[in-house]
């Protein structure tokens, strides 16, 4: 008897124990992940790599032989959209040369490699590719030099960025709109005149290493805001909330998509499940419920190649020609240096912000795709004449062209 029930206790304690390791093993999974998906140090005889700086990601060290090494990059989760980041810092004892082999858990690497020795200014650099490993040969010394996926424009950047604005604005209001998943604030450009109603809305880097993106949207914004030819004439008419960095914890850790949560917040626009999603879809529906109408909405990424993806005509959009008439007037500026691609598609219960803008207020909205390796004098040229004919296309519709009533 007394063994039964000694055996019965010890059945209860394990089914107790798999009871909440089925509770508890997914967040486990993800905070394991978490973990080792990033390495501080990885010290050996001469050389160290460092991960001590915003957006680093180097997650595996490995020495394979003398000046040789493995450096392993892993996403913040998984599933993953397998577009590997990587940044870290790279010394030595004494002048060397080394070789490194990058991985990036069994995917292909996405982006050229960049060599800064400031942590400010970049260069590409040569590499090699074998299979779905990148290998690069370095010059090390006691100088740290430092590695990235892409130009670093991290958080830091962004506040920068907005303080140069306000300067030559100072009537731009910079709001903090409410706070990340980690606690981060989430800022927003706010240029509106009491008589007017209309306002573009423009965000960007929901995903952390779309950084060709950011850099548009820079332009982007700059030519709309500094430039008086068009933001006269603009904002005698719109106002507008911009939302320039939307994920700065992802970008601060170097996440290949996600953020803090280990969401895609470009899938979030439905469920809301995320906090950087509710604050702008808040923030929206304040400006509707004080009398204000969202008139169309630009999302700011980076991908292969450069594209702007439109919701089609048969969308029911108001005004149905502004899209055509916007691309087809910056294919009439830049044609001779760039081709404007214009894919329209609806993407209904994907959680895309585009797809949320056109469903929910009946107006356009387009995700403005920058390439990867698209040339960096060509990206806010682009940029530029983009704000330029987007002003005159809105400008030449009439208010009540746009809708009559918002959801």
């Amino acid at each position: 008897m007394a063994f039964s029930y000694y055996l019965y206790l010890i059945t209860y304690k394990e089914r107790n124990a798999i009871n909440m390791l089925r509770y508890f093993f997914p967040i486990l999974l993800l905070i394991t992940f978490s973990a080792f998906s990033h390495a501080k140090d990885c010290q050996f005889d001469d050389v160290t790599f460092h991960s001590d700086f915003s957006t680093a990601r180097l997650s595996t060290c490995e020495r394979l032989a003398k000046h040789e090494y493995h450096i392993g990059i892993l996403p913040e989760n998984e599933p993953v959209n397998p577009s590997p980041w990587f940044g870290f810092k790279v010394q030595s004892k004494t002048d060397s040369k080394v070789k490194i082999k990058l991985t990036f858990n069994g995917n292909n690497p996405r982006y050229l490699p960049k060599l800064s020795t400031n942590g400010k200014d970049w260069q590409n650099i040569p590499f090699e590719t074998k299979g779905k490993e990148m290998w690069l040969s370095l010059s090390t010394g006691k100088k740290p030099v430092w590695i990235s996926a892409q130009e670093v424009i991290d958080n830091q950047e962004y506040d920068q960025w907005l303080a140069r604005l306000k300067a030559q604005r100072p009537e731009l209001h910079i709001e903090t709109l409410g706070s990340s998943e980690k606690g981060r604030p989430i800022k927003a450009v706010v240029k509106q005149s009491p008589n007017n109603d209309e306002w573009l809305i423009i965000v960007g880097r929901q995903h952390p290493p779309e950084v060709t993106g950011a850099m548009a949207l820079f332009a982007f914004s700059e030519a709309l805001l500094l430039d008086n030819t068009l933001s006269n004439p603009f904002f005698k008419r719109f106002n507008l909330l911009m939302v320039p960095d939307l994920n700065p914890d992802g970008v601060h850790t170097g996440n290949w998509r996600h953020n803090a949560n280990g969401v895609d917040l470009n899938r979030d626009w439905k469920n809301f499940a995320q906090a950087e999603t509710r604050l702008v879809r808040d923030k929206m529906a304040s400006i509707v419920q004080n009398g204000g109408k969202i008139v169309f909405a630009l999302d700011f990424h980076s991908t292969f190649h450069d594209v702007f993806y439109t919701m089609p005509d048969d969308h029911d959009l108001a005004p149905i020609p502004l899209m055509k008439g916007w691309l087809a007037d910056l294919d009439a500026e830049t044609g001779w240096v760039f081709k404007t691609v214009n894919k329209s598609a609806s993407s209904p219960d994907r959680g895309i912000f585009k797809q949320y803008i056109a469903d929910h207020y009946k107006v356009h909205a387009v995700t403005y795709e920058v390439g990867d390796n698209t040339n960096r004098q060509l990206i806010p040229y682009v940029a530029k004449k983009a704000a330029k004919a987007l002003v005159k296309n809105l400008l030449e519709v009439e208010p009540d062209a746009f809708y009559v009533k918002q959801k």
